[in-house]
């Protein structure tokens, strides 16, 4: 059973979050051959302040 954490900066919409869930879902189905009843997608998102590229924190 497929089991994805998506984390990203900042907040999506709750429609955001169902289309992505769709796609990767439906991706997992076709190349890796999961039942959609199988895949499991969490979503963190984290604050700009406590995400940092390069030595900068993503707010500056």
């Amino acid at each position: 059973m497929p089991y994805i954490n998506i984390k990203h900066a900042g907040a999506l919409t709750r429609e955001q979050k169902a289309e992505i869930a769709k796609e990767v879902t439906e991706t997992m189905q076709r190349v890796a051959n999961k039942p959609a009843s199988y895949t499991y997608i969490t979503f963190d998102e984290v604050a700009y302040e406590d995400w940092a590229i390069g030595g900068k924190l993503l707010d500056e």
